[in-house]
């Protein structure tokens, strides 16, 4: 289990997509202690109804922490501005403005906040991030769905096998290959 966690949108809707099975509500919490997620980021998960229902629980339960640079002091302010200007270079389309918005908004109050770790199913940000912020010290790393598993596989992430078969599927992987490759079941 992590200490710390930002959450994107991405993540929140694939997981919250079910209205029978409630995987952002439980498997957010079995993921990190303290789970964050900025404004702008909340005011992007719209749909499914199930993802919104989901996420607003989490809130409500104080499981999930809602946060933004104003309320931040002038000094970690100063460290969030930086990091979100680094971000804007690389990562704003200038026809779609607010395209990767949430995204830079997490990552530069991960980076101002000393959040380690970016709970997002984006699979090429990483490296935008070790270019743009990761200097050796207060690096961000990001984590997918599939790492997710894999770490649940391995025992550092109390989701059950069954649970994770699931989400295998919501990432849009096969099943076989979970069943053959990741997590196959051992007989004694």
């Amino acid at each position: 289990m992590f200490d710390k966690i930002i959450v994107d949108a991405d993540l929140c809707i694939k997981l919250g997509g079910s209205n029978k099975y409630k995987y952002l509500h439980d498997v957010l919490p079995m993921i990190s202690e303290e789970i964050y997620m900025h404004t702008h980021v909340y005011g992007e998960v719209m749909m499914p109804a199930s993802a919104v229902s989901q996420l607003k629980d989490l809130i409500t339960e104080g499981k999930v922490f809602l946060v933004n640079e104003s309320g931040l002091d002038s000094k970690v302010r100063a460290t969030y501005d930086a990091a979100y200007s680094n971000l804007y270079k690389v990562m704003i389309d200038p026809t779609r403005s607010n395209k990767n918005k949430g995204e830079m908004c997490s990552l530069a109050y991960a980076k101002a906040t000393g959040i380690p770790i970016f709970a997002t199913d984006e699979k090429d940000l990483q490296p935008i991030i070790d270019k743009q912020l990761n200097t050796g010290m207060d690096d961000i790393t990001c984590i997918r769905i599939v790492d997710i598993i894999l770490k649940a596989k391995e025992g550092e992430i109390a989701v059950p096998r069954k649970i994770a078969k699931a989400l295998w599927v919501i990432a849009g992987k096969r099943k076989e290959i979970f069943d053959n490759e990741i997590w196959p079941v051992t007989v004694d």
